[in-house]
């Protein structure tokens, strides 16, 4: 890490009013620069954001989406608000500041599992953690559904436009400079169907609104309380199936998929219940969200992730894509929706 990130960690901690002498320790780096902050006074996660990746009322609408889960009784790491008042603080020299953020560090606290090793059927989380898994994702639909956004809501759709349309949050799949002609094409092919397949799903307030939209293995943390929801980056507003689809794509190619995203919806249904309709929207968006982990890759050539996503997840995505093309279904495990 260059000596220039940890002397903004350092302006920042202080935006935020922590002790002089507060400990800073550098933690990892992906999107945004992560560092742990610990005093006498407690612990804390401080995250420099990637430039240009977020407005300041994007990130503001984030903290207080997660102000708004904490109080449905979701676990997620409390936000702090700086001296000057909002979420977000400023550091760097003008004209190339930083945005910080800071909430409070998860103590002794691991993720659920670990999704490559889930979908090389290397490992699987155990039943009680999927159902755990389930009922925590509820109690956030259930929440989203009821309370809405908050004031001045701001943050990107993952809609047909936002997964598949000319300009995707993400980026175009079908772009990854590793796909052969015909895979391409494939991919091309299979955007364009998802493209008018997604405009028909329904949008109601019952199956629509503020998701986490990572909702991976990675960003769910188990202590001994229970579980925690990390790294909203990514949340926006979409499908709440698409959370679902997200937290169960890398089960598809583990041998016990189906029985895994049945231990998952049986935790689910604990806390909210799914319509008929919603058995019609997992397949476009479950094939939809592999297809957002191929087009992250297009821009991040060097990274890990991207070498086991072109080694592992095309050939696979390839498979589906052609059975969805062919029939309207990937060929990957129903999602289980009580009539």
């Amino acid at each position: 890490m260059a000596g220039t990130e940890l002397v903004l960690a350092q302006q920042a901690v202080a935006a935020f009013g922590c002790a002089p002498g507060s400990r800073v320790t550098f933690v990892t780096r992906r999107e945004n620069h992560v560092f742990r902050v610990a005093n006498d006074d407690g612990d804390w996660a401080l995250k420099l954001h990637r430039p240009g990746y977020r407005t300041d009322r994007e990130i503001e609408s984030e903290a207080a989406m997660c102000e708004l889960m904490a109080s449905a009784g979701v676990r997620v790491p409390v936000p702090v608000r700086s001296l000057a008042g909002p979420y977000v603080a400023h550091v760097g020299a003008e004209g190339e500041a930083w945005q910080a953020t800071m909430q409070a560090w998860v103590r002794e606290a691991s993720p659920i599992g670990d999704s490559a090793d889930v979908f090389l059927g290397e490992s699987r989380p155990s039943d009680g953690t999927l159902r755990d898994f389930g009922r925590t994702m509820a109690l956030m639909h259930r929440c989203a559904e009821t309370a809405g956004t908050p004031e001045g809501y701001e943050r990107p759709a993952w809609d047909a436009e936002g997964l598949v349309g000319e300009a995707p949050v993400w980026g175009r799949a079908s772009e990854l400079p590793a796909l052969d002609d015909g895979t391409r094409s494939l991919i091309r092919a299979a955007e364009e169907r998802l493209a008018h397949d997604l405009r028909g799903l329904e949008r109601s307030a019952r199956s629509y609104g503020p998701i986490h939209a990572d909702l991976t293995m990675e960003n769910v943390l188990r202590d001994e309380a229970g579980l925690v929801v990390i790294d909203f980056d990514d949340m926006g507003e979409g499908w709440y199936v698409f959370d679902i689809a997200t937290a169960c794509f890398f089960f598809t190619n583990h041998p016990e998929a189906e029985a895994m995203i049945r231990e998952l919806m049986a935790g689910y249904a604990v806390e909210r219940s799914l319509a008929p309709q919603d058995a019609l929207a997992w397949h476009p968006l479950l094939l939809a969200r592999a297809l957002t982990y191929l087009a992250w890759s297009v821009e991040r050539p060097d990274e890990e992730a991207t070498a086991f996503h072109i080694a592992e997840l095309v050939p696979r995505i390839a498979v589906a894509a052609r059975n969805y093309l062919e029939t309207g279904h990937t060929g990957w495990a129903d999602l289980p929706v009580s009539a």
